[in-house]
């Protein structure tokens, strides 16, 4: 269930219609340009290299979101942000864990376990987001001249919650 909830949000965001600022090459960069809300860079990736980067179009009358992917089709990270208070993607059905604070922000934790198997589900913790996934969003306040940002940060195959938390620790605004 949770490899097909993955796959249908990676079809979904390929389907979607991508649009990129131009300018300094830096795409991050190039994306704060376009949008009111603060954008984040990962200063860490774990030495995966990036694959895919998108702005790509949230609901109608919002500003777009930004996805990145770093890594292969098995192991890999994905940051999404976009404008706090407005949700533009679904990461699916998951296990609330222990909230964290990242950068002075608190984070809700999720792992991928099953709810259908109630017994292991009950026992899921941050340990397993090695082997199932997992991701965290946490919500940035404003800042100069820039609204807050809701960050999500998700990890597949083999990445740690710890490497996780590294990630999601690393990024900083471009702005």
């Amino acid at each position: 269930m949770r490899k097909l909830l993955a796959t249908l949000m990676v079809v979904s965001l390929i389907g979607a219609s991508p649009s990129i600022a131009m300018g300094s090459g830096n795409k991050f960069a190039d994306a704060q340009t376009g949008v009111t809300y603060t954008v984040y860079k990962p200063s860490t990736t774990l030495s995966m290299p990036g694959k895919l980067f998108q702005l790509i179009e949230c609901q109608p009358g919002e500003e777009p979101w930004v996805y990145a992917k770093y890594g292969g089709t098995v192991r890999y990270i994905e940051i999404m942000q976009t404008m706090a208070g407005v949700k533009c993607s679904d990461p699916g059905v998951a296990k609330l864990l222990k909230p964290v604070v990242i950068n002075g922000n608190k984070a809700q934790v999720y792992v991928y376990c099953d709810p259908a198997k109630a017994e292991s589900f009950a026992k899921c913790g941050t340990t397993d987001i090695l082997r199932l996934g997992g991701y965290l969003i946490f919500t940035t306040k404003a800042g100069k001249n820039l609204r807050g940002t809701e960050i999500q940060v998700q990890v597949m195959g083999g990445i740690t919650y710890a490497q996780m938390i590294t990630v999601a620790k690393g990024l900083k605004p471009v702005g």
